[in-house]
């Protein structure tokens, strides 16, 4: 149920999001044309000059997602999660992460609520490609069972380090591969998928 309902919000956060673009260049259309003349007076389409290169509307760089991944806590293996971003910034990015892991060997749940700080590493792609990330908060035991790997059954906090790639999709979307290790998770990995407006 609670996998659901993150579902739910996700995308419906970024149909708003969609509908919040289409209406912005919509407005800020005005009529103009898409050619500039050249040196001889001619028009010059504009699309042949950005190329395939996908350029975001606006100059925000709020952006939200939503994924998949898997972290191993606990010592019978891996555990499977989903979770969301809200977050700002282009060059470096900060925001809030909550992440909700479910073991399957009826060992522990966890809920991870904490802030993360991402850097781009490629400087012709301020808010795309490689990024390094670091993520830091209070990792919630739900459910503990006996023989677990972890410290206490009320939880503890929790810190790591993430490498991925952000890939663009057009105007407004982006997935994001990527793994992470950390602590008292020992390692994991997955996919987000997300919308930048």
């Amino acid at each position: 149920m609670r996998l659901f309902i993150l579902c739910f919000c996700f995308f419906s956060l970024v149909t708003f999001a969609a509908a919040q673009s289409a209406d912005s260049r919509d407005g800020n259309s005005g009529g103009k044309s898409s050619t500039s003349p050249d040196v001889e007076g001619g028009g010059v389409d504009e699309a042949l000059i950005s190329g395939d290169v996908p350029v975001r509307v606006s100059e925000d760089a709020f952006w939200i997602s939503a994924g998949a991944e898997t972290a191993m806590y606990s010592n019978s293996g891996f555990s499977l999660g989903m979770g969301i971003i809200f977050a700002y910034g282009k060059k470096v990015s900060i925001g809030i992460k909550s992440t909700y892991f479910l073991n399957f060997d009826n060992r522990i749940d966890v809920l991870e609520i904490g802030f993360l700080l991402r850097f781009y590493l490629l400087p012709k792609l301020p808010s795309s490609g490689l990024f390094i990330q670091i993520s830091g908060g209070q990792a919630l035991f739900l459910r503990y069972e006996d023989g677990g790997a972890l410290p206490a059954q009320w939880g503890t906090m929790y810190g790591g380090a993430e490498a991925g790639w952000r890939f663009l999709l057009g105007k407004l979307f982006f997935i994001e591969p990527f793994i992470r290790g950390g602590y008292p998770y020992i390692t994991g990995g997955g996919i987000i998928a997300g919308a930048a407006f």
